[in-house]
């Protein structure tokens, strides 16, 4: 294994905590993470990582190490890109972790016209809704709906996610349609995060005289955008979801999201790129956001 590799390593374990975080970030066998380690360690001829059953820490030779090693990664991956900054097809891997939904309805059916322009770069996209670190993780590129102030990450706005309250068909003629907030206390929503939470229950709406808030009961939490929009089709409650999905994304029938409380929409919510201060933007980084920016705005997915 060449020692540019062997300094990434070295530097997701200390980045991830542990071995097996390591291995998974780097998608390595965990026996691998750990070897390497060792030949790092007995080629420089110190230790390098404190190691206890559940996570690790650098030592004081270490630290000194880390900031080299950091910087050699760095150089390297700038010298390998150098000549792919001047508007031609890039190449390399990219980690991008982004919500279930924005991957399945925007970004998977749009990556063929990416691929076609830049075929030898490998796009490893993780589809979650829980809000990750980027460098404990691995990731090269996290998209989020959220302005972060962590001072490791950088937060680049992409735009304004409009919003929309919504119920199914079958919920609101069984329920009525409230038409006006003070309506909502006899309604349910549905819960996103834990359900005995008072925010995984909160419906918020810009009125005439500026937010408002109501905490709603529920009969269902949920932890995905996906299983959230399946929830309020199934006539569990209401859901306040960005336009787009319900415009271009809904169903006839029982199960069809019908808009509620269109004078009270919910606040937008900010769609951010999120990734690790330390690391320079490559190229290929630099293309795909150009290319995610552009796509959610042409499709109207932010204002």
């Amino acid at each position: 294994m060449d020692t540019i590799r062997q300094y990434q390593i070295f530097i997701q374990i200390l980045e991830s905590g542990n071995f097996t975080r390591a291995a998974e970030a780097l998608g390595l066998p965990r026996s691998t993470v750990s070897t390497t380690l060792r030949t790092l360690e007995d080629r420089l001829g110190e230790q390098l990582l404190h190691r206890t059953t559940r996570q690790v820490s650098a030592t004081p030779q270490g630290e000194q190490f880390l900031q080299l090693a950091r910087d050699v990664v760095e150089n390297a991956e700038a010298a390998e890109t150098l000549f792919q900054g001047g508007g031609g097809p890039v190449s390399g891997r990219l980690r991008v972790n982004m919500t279930s939904q924005l991957a399945s309805r925007l970004v998977i059916p749009n990556l063929p016209g990416l691929q076609t322009a830049h075929p030898a770069l490998e796009i490893e996209l993780s589809a979650s809704d829980r809000l990750i670190d980027p460098v404990l993780e691995g990731m090269d590129l996290v998209v989020r709906a959220a302005e972060l102030t962590d001072s490791d990450l950088i937060c680049r706005k992409i735009g304004d996610i409009p919003m929309v309250s919504c119920a199914s068909r079958a919920y609101l003629d069984q329920r009525g349609a409230p038409t006006s907030p003070e309506d909502l206390d006899q309604h349910l929503i549905v819960a996103y995060g834990p359900s005995g939470s008072a925010e995984a229950r909160l419906w918020e709406g810009l009125g005439p005289s500026g937010l408002v808030t109501c905490t709603l009961a529920s009969v269902i939490a949920v932890d995905n955008t996906e299983a959230y929009t399946s929830a309020a089709q199934a006539g569990l409650g209401i859901v306040q979801i960005p336009r787009i999905h319900l415009d271009r994304h809904n169903t006839d029938g029982p199960t069809q999201l019908v808009e509620i409380l269109p004078d009270c929409p919910p606040p937008p919510m900010p769609l951010s790129f999120v990734y690790p201060r330390r690391r320079r933007a490559s190229p290929r980084l630099n293309v795909f956001m150009d290319w995610l920016d552009g796509l959610v705005r042409a499709e109207g997915f932010v204002s």
